[in-house]
């Protein structure tokens, strides 16, 4: 390795390294400057311990091969192939943007006329590659860059083949039920993978759920879609997407481009691509690093994901320190049934307000929590997690019978934990980036349609004031100071919600970077801080040696919800919390 952590060995003349965007058993992706036009690309590196291996060699230069038959605005453009007896490497158009995956991590879901777009953009770029006789194969979040215009992009076409050749490969979560059976692959499986992918960006949630390979097999093979969870407007693209027989699925891409175009006009209107590309564009613009590009797919690279850090900053900070969530300000309700007006949408974290709060999501894939053990017990190491809180019936919240599962307020807490193994005395830094979408002056009209009139504006028909809190409030908690809450756990127990009391140590607190604009696209508020809070592990008689969860609310999870400063059942409004909590293991001094 050098100084800036890129692998030694072969590189492609006149061309200078910026940075290491992934890396696997297959190879890795780097970012580079070309010397000569300053032009930035992706190159794509076959690993050196493959080099002499003639098929790994061949598929590396068929996907080139592939690549070069694409010249589509919806395809990243190949810029050039080499290969020589000491390496191979495949220059492409570096894609300025986030990959879907991310934006779906962060937000769990999109609005349908954003959903839309992406899937007409894919679409579009799927029927290029079938046009030339290329069947991606492994359509997925991860293979589709959204740019900050809106648009977006396919990349990585590492396992693609001709049309008509067959064998399993692909990503199980969206494998058609004949990628399964081994059958040839043909434009069907792609459509396929492309509407899997749909429905998870409405929804929030892939559609189907499963946990071993065989899982996966059975429930594309003979499980039913849950199209209930879906505005219905777009249920005949899911049905007919997803068909279990190919033959009954759209003949094409173009096809079925044509068919959703009509079927968004008809449920959102004719400016309905203009909206998508507008809040896929600003999507991506909350991101403060917007350019790793992610070529890394699940292809030639194999496993690794860029992480372009969201920006995190917060909203009325008064008890910032103790606090995370939103606010739209019901207190400043001018009448029953009217939007607040209000300048703040955030509350506490500890309880974690969310008063008028935070959310799109659905089922929201969680992120899990990564601990470096080394081979000894040595202070070190850093561990993650994240908190994601959200509504399956947000409608009641808001009062807006109409308002689909996708556009929930919601709230979001990214948490590390620096360093991730302690012990008694040891420093400690729990980072909260914290993030919120809280919906205001908004109306939905049946079918799920979204009428934005403002942030100030007051009408009967638009939202009503609300507000919602992660965990209770904290207890005899000063100004500049916080709390976190410890959890025993096993060393392989589950990260997810702790099923136990927790034991709470006071700590010092900071936000910074507090941001809340509010977003016309969005129709809503969008909230961002980060939240510092630093103690000095206590003792062993306290928390004794072993491995612990760590959250900054307590208990992680929904606890109630009011609208127009009135609680409502909780159990009305369909409370979700995705939780996977950071673990530190504490050891004896």
């Amino acid at each position: 390795m050098t100084s800036h952590g890129f692998e030694t060995g072969w590189r492609i003349p006149g061309y200078a390294e910026l940075q290491e965007l992934g890396a696997g058993a297959q190879g890795r992706v780097v970012l580079a400057r070309q010397v000569a036009s300053g032009d930035v690309v992706a190159i794509k590196y076959l690993a050196a311990e493959l080099l002499g291996n003639a098929q790994a060699r061949a598929t590396f230069r068929g996907e080139a091969e592939m690549l070069s038959r694409l010249a589509d605005p919806h395809v990243a453009r190949l810029r050039g192939f080499t290969e020589t007896a000491d390496g191979a490497a495949i220059i492409m158009e570096a894609v300025h943007g986030q990959s879907l995956r991310r934006l779906l991590d962060e937000r769990v879901a999109l609005a349908p006329e954003a959903a839309l777009t992406v899937l007409k953009g894919s679409l579009l770029g799927l029927a290029a590659a079938h046009s030339v006789g290329v069947v991606h194969r492994d359509y997925k979040p991860t293979n589709v860059m959204v740019q900050d215009n809106g648009q977006s992009k396919l990349i990585d076409f590492g396992v693609a083949v001709l049309a008509g050749q067959g064998s399993i490969v692909g990503t199980p979560a969206y494998m058609s039920p004949e990628q399964w059976q081994g059958a040839p692959a043909t434009a069907a499986t792609d459509i396929y993978a492309a509407t899997c992918v749909f429905f998870e960006c409405v929804v929030g949630g892939r559609p189907f759920q499963a946990g071993t390979t065989e899982a996966w097999q059975a429930e594309h093979t003979f499980g039913t879609v849950p199209l209930d969870v879906l505005p219905e407007p777009l249920r005949p693209l899911v049905l007919r997407g997803m068909a279990k027989d190919p033959g009954q699925r759209f003949q094409n891409a173009s096809e079925f481009v044509h068919r959703l175009e009509a079927i968004a006009t008809a449920a959102y209107g004719s400016d309905w691509e203009q909206r998508g590309w507008y809040a896929l564009g600003t999507a991506v613009a909350l991101f403060t690093a917007a350019f790793p590009l992610t070529l890394l797919g699940g292809g030639a690279v194999g496993g690794g994901a860029v992480s372009g850090g969201a920006v995190a900053t917060g909203t009325t900070a008064a008890n910032a320190a103790n606090t995370v969530a939103g606010t739209t300000a019901a207190q400043t309700t001018t009448g029953a049934g009217h939007a607040a007006g209000g300048s703040g949408v955030i509350g506490k974290v500890g309880g974690v307000k969310g008063v008028a709060g935070a959310g799109t999501a659905v089922t929201g894939a969680i992120v899990i929590a990564m601990v470096l053990w080394p081979s000894g017990p040595t202070v070190g190491g850093e561990s993650r997690g994240s908190i994601r809180a959200y509504f399956t019936n947000p409608g009641v919240l808001l009062n807006q019978p109409n308002m689909p599962a996708s556009e929930s307020p919601y709230m979001k807490l990214d948490i590390t934990v620096s360093p991730g193994r302690v012990k008694p005395g040891t420093q400690v830094h729990v980072t909260t980036r914290f993030q919120a979408r809280t919906p205001q002056g908004v109306k939905y009209l049946p079918g799920g349609t979204r009428q934005c009139f403002g942030e100030k504006a007051r009408r009967r028909d638009l939202n009503s004031g609300y507000n919602y809190s992660l965990g209770q409030s904290p207890t005899a908690v000063k100004e500049g100071q916080g709390q976190v809450w410890f959890y025993r756990t096993a060393k392989s127990g589950s990260a997810r919600q702790p099923n136990r009391t927790g034991t709470f140590v006071t700590t010092t607190s900071k936000t910074t970077g507090e941001s809340q604009p509010y977003v016309p696209g969005e129709c809503a508020f969008i909230s961002s801080w980060t939240d510092t809070r630093s103690f000095k592990m206590p003792g062993t008689d306290e928390l004794p040696p072993g491995h612990y969860l760590i959250s900054p609310a307590d208990p992680p999870r929904l606890m109630e919800a009011e609208r127009d400063n009135t609680k409502i059942s909780l159990a009305s409004v369909g409370p979700r919390t995705d939780v996977s909590l950071p673990k530190i293991r504490v050891f004896w001094d």
